[in-house]
């Protein structure tokens, strides 16, 4: 490869490999080949109708005869051998190939998306120790005469290429995104791998479509005119902060192969999976391949994913932020909600229209569930809109200092749920029926998301309030994962509709609630202050028949306590002996334990079983 720089910057320093490997997870290791370790690999391919071992014995060699034969993920071996001087990286249309003087191999024990590196034949150390079997000279090619000219298009290091790339921010113009994508086309001389690194790349892209991406890229070198450069692409990633490579770094001798991303080793170690035909951004998935694909976890089972962008739509006091921090809770816990099961993480909740309200909100849910140590309510922000001017060295751009600081925060602590409340007041001033304003907050939804956290907006819905979409231009609804539509009853049920749903069924769902006021304290004259907490509820009124099996124990749990002569109870003495009646809950934590009694008191209220006298807070059965 014409870079070196990754030649220079292999190591087998633990501190810098551990570093590396918490920025790349994903990555494979290497070992350099040739006289930087002494060894020359023959890479025999199998794939397709390519069968590098039949052809290497078709030539005369067994790949027994190697020292340490190694099975790779895709089927193939590799064989190691002495190097010998000379012997460079070559390709063979039967399947043979060769890494010697700047070239590697993955390592041996190395484990990928495709499978494992597995030693076949020999042992690493003892064939360190013994000595390779010498490399056959019938496959080395002759040495080159060196060149001095500057490296041509698309001779850059693919790795150096993906570092500088993804250093500069894709939230410029819609001329500044061209720029940098015709950069990448003339660095790698218009290749599949710079097109996947530009697709990767423009995914979080305002109005991201690869259709567009790929139409871009095959426009490139068309028109006249001078096109941008490979070196604009440096010193463009310069700007913001990349030093690991300068152009005048690159060697002089060109690479032995066009498109060194058509390596699928290389592919592999940049996580950068090569297409399955010769076609230039698309892949092809076989129905095998796509059964055996790895499903996103969930959030909440079947309604909310990892990286999804969600909204929960509704009028104004239909209920939106009373639901959306139930949730958020249900989640913060690890427990159970609507009946769907639900992954534990944290919680950032974003309360930028009623901060001091939700406190009180979070305050009655806690003396309901019990403590919520990973949830944390974010304030502080009130404009993830507004942009000034910041000048980092020597180049000015447009930043919103809310949204860095907060995309900051989610990166060190990531959360598994984060929810903006309301999206209105999220984005004062915000041109919601326009594209280009909407088209901010769904680049800044899918920013937060990168590190796995699902996003949830809570926003308006439209004025006739029938379709249940959310307020502004289409843009917002078709980049949704999910999307749930409040409406509330002449009984003041409120019902939750699924509009849209990319984790599941949109008819399964039976999420419907009341709103209570909860009791949080007294104000300086004693009177009571509530908040507003999400009470979930039957879809209709219930006459107290049917009790669930906790409930009809908890009612046995009252009425034992009531004695022959019926009467009163107080609430704190029996929730305490509820928590620990085996015929009520037998959930081992503490936090279950209340979360279960408290359901099973809403459900005996709901459907008149028991009076709450709040008051004096005693009961009374009805």
């Amino acid at each position: 490869m014409p870079g070196v720089k990754w030649r220079e910057m292999a190591t087998t320093d633990a501190a810098k490999i551990e570093s590396w490997w918490k920025r790349w997870p994903n990555a494979m290791p290497a070992l350099p080949t040739g006289s930087a370790n002494g060894v020359s690999v023959v890479d025999l391919d199998m794939h397709g109708d390519c069968d590098g071992v039949s052809a290497y014995r078709d030539r005369g060699f067994e790949p027994d005869d190697a020292s340490l034969v190694v099975r790779t993920a895709g089927g193939g071996l590799h064989l190691y051998f002495e190097h010998r001087d000379g012997v460079r990286n070559s390709t063979d249309a039967e399947g043979i190939d060769v890494r010697g003087d700047g070239g590697y191999v993955i390592a041996p024990g190395a484990v990928g998306k495709a499978g494992e590196y597995r030693v076949q034949k020999g042992d690493v150390e003892f064939a360190r120790l013994l000595g390779f079997e010498p490399f056959p000279v019938a496959l080395a090619r002759p040495a080159r005469e060196p060149q001095t000219d500057q490296p041509e298009a698309g001779q850059y290091s693919t790795a150096d290429l993906a570092d500088a790339l993804f250093k500069i921010p894709n939230d410029g113009t819609h001329d500044e995104w061209v720029k940098v994508l015709m950069a990448v086309h003339h660095a790698t001389g218009g290749s599949r791998a710079g097109l996947a690194l530009v697709q990767a790349w423009s995914d979080d892209y305002p109005g991201y479509d690869p259709k567009e991406v790929v139409a871009k890229w095959r426009s490139f070198g068309r028109g006249e005119g001078q096109p941008v450069t490979a070196d604009s692409l440096f010193a463009e990633a310069r700007k913001h902060g990349w030093d690991a490579v300068s152009p005048d770094d690159f060697d002089d001798e060109p690479e032995d192969e066009a498109d060194p991303g058509d390596d699928p080793e290389i592919a592999a170690l940049l996580d950068i999976s090569p297409p399955s035909f010769d076609y230039e951004g698309l892949t092809f998935l076989t129905p095998a391949d796509c059964a055996t694909a790895v499903f996103r976890p969930y959030v909440i089972k079947g309604l909310l994913a990892e990286r999804d962008v969600a909204c929960i739509v509704g009028a104004p006091g239909v209920g939106k932020s009373v639901l959306a921090p139930y949730l958020a809770y249900a989640v913060a816990q690890g427990q159970p909600v609507f009946d769907r099961r639900v992954r534990k993480g944290g919680v950032f909740y974003v309360a930028a229209e009623d901060h001091h309200g939700m406190q009180g909100r979070l305050s009655a849910l806690r003396a309901d569930l019990g403590e919520a140590p990973k949830l944390h309510l974010i304030g502080g922000i009130s404009d993830l809109l507004t942009t000034e001017a910041v000048t980092v060295k020597g180049k000015t751009r447009q930043r919103c200092q809310q949204a860095d600081l907060l995309t900051k925060a989610v990166k060190d602590h990531r959360p598994a749920l984060i929810v903006l409340d309301t999206l209105a007041m999220a984005f004062p001033g915000l041109e919601e029926n326009s594209a280009e304003g909407m088209g901010r907050v769904v680049a800044l939804a899918r920013r937060l998301t990168k590190w796995g956290a699902a996003v949830v907006l809570i926003h308006h819905d439209t004025k006739d309030g029938q379709q249940g979409l959310p307020r502004g231009h289409s843009l917002l609804n078709g980049a949704l994962d999910m999307s749930i539509h409040l409406r509330k009853g002449d009984s003041g049920i409120i019902s939750g509709r699924l509009t849209k749903n990319r984790n599941g069924s949109s008819a399964d769902l039976d999420l419907v609630f009341r709103v209570r006021g909860a009791t949080i304290g007294t104000d300086c004259d004693g009177d009571a202050v509530t908040a507003a907490v999400c009470d979930p509820c039957e879809a209709k009124e219930d006459t107290g028949h049917r009790l669930k099996p906790t409930e009809r124990a908890a009612l046995d749990s009252i009425l034992a306590m009531m004695g022959d002569g019926g009467g009163e109870v107080d609430e704190s003495s029996w929730r305490a002996k509820a928590q620990a009646d085996a015929r009520i809950t037998t959930a081992e934590k503490s936090d279950s334990r209340r979360r279960v009694v408290a359901e099973a008191l809403r459900g005996l209220a709901r459907k008149a079983a028991v009076v709450l006298v709040r008051t004096a807070c005693p009961w009374t059965q009805a």
